[in-house]
């Protein structure tokens, strides 16, 4: 149901509400008024509205839509006119009848609007459901003739009339205004909403940036402690090739001392006092110069 069809319903319920005072008041404290007079303006007013009906119908265009009945509306609304302007004096002697009817629709719409005000959760729904009852019952008085209690109060169905008339005018107000805090409360409550997935999703971020930072320093730990390993094992391997390297150094100078034990054993027997480190004492170079002797012959001859 789109908003021209919302508005005319509204329109509708202030228009009847409107009318149900009009006649109770007058009804009640003019007592000048005829009733007659007032059938005839009630037909003459339902013609009214029947054509407006129809005039609406087509020039909002709501021939177009299979869902709208403003030309069937307006044709019953001149039909019943005219029957009442010729019936008007049937009208007259059963005015009660008809004004109880009235009651009865404007009962039923105020107790619509108590439903609509519970569930919307609404505690001001007590009060208007009471005035329902009491609109309901009095109308049902009225139509069912119950003169036990109908007798009680003089005027008694312009007293229900007039009553069904504020009532449902006060009903539709508490509605309207149970159904605007309504929406800003599901507006509130959707943007707490909001701003709560909002912080769900910042919470989430956050904590999924966490688990990276996490990932990433247990990553930079563990690169860390592998190369503090590597290099633990490096400095061991190290280390065991400077010990192979001291070793083998150990084992050649002890190789090299057995062979220059071994060289050095011979030696030690001819010159026993031999020091490689003493000076050797100046040796005097030979005489080569030869003297004649007494027993040799110095002139040869072949």
């Amino acid at each position: 149901m789109n908003s021209t069809t919302t508005k005319s319903s509204v329109i509708t319920q202030v228009l009847f509400s409107a009318v149900a005072i009009v006649l109770g008041y007058l009804l009640l404290f003019n007592k000048s008024v005829q009733v007659l007079t007032l059938c005839q303006i009630l037909c003459g007013g339902l013609v009214i509205a029947g054509i407006v009906s129809i005039a609406s119908f087509f020039v909002s265009g709501d021939y177009k839509r299979i869902d709208r009945y403003g030309f069937t509306i307006g044709v019953l609304l001149i039909l019943l006119g005219c029957i009442g302007l010729l019936r008007v004096n049937d009208l007259t002697q059963h005015f009660d009848m008809y004004t109880g009817l009235l009651a009865l629709v404007l009962g039923v719409l105020t107790l619509q609007g108590t439903v609509q005000v519970k569930v919307l959760d609404y505690a001001i729904w007590v009060i208007s459901l009471i005035i329902s009852i009491v609109c309901i019952a009095g109308s049902f008085c009225v139509l069912s003739e119950i003169s036990a209690i109908t007798g009680l109060v003089q005027g008694f169905s312009s007293w229900v009339l007039l009553i069904c008339g504020v009532s449902c005018i006060f009903s539709l107000i508490v509605t309207w205004i149970c159904i605007l805090l309504a929406g800003r409360r599901e507006k509130k409550a959707k943007q707490e909403e909001e701003l709560q997935k909002e912080a769900a999703l910042k919470e989430a971020e956050a904590q999924r940036d966490a688990a990276v930072k996490e990932a990433e320093a247990q990553k930079e730990a563990a690169v860390r402690e592998e190369a503090a390993q590597r290099e633990a094992a490096e400095q061991r391997e190290s280390q065991l090739r400077e010990e192979l390297a001291r070793k083998e150094a150990a084992l050649q100078e002890e190789k090299a001392r057995r062979e220059a034990a071994e060289n050095a054993g011979p030696a030690e027997s001819h010159h026993t006092g031999f020091d490689p480190q003493e000076e050797l004492p100046p040796v005097e170079e030979p005489n080569l110069e030869f003297g004649p002797s007494e027993n040799f012959h110095t002139d040869f001859k072949p």
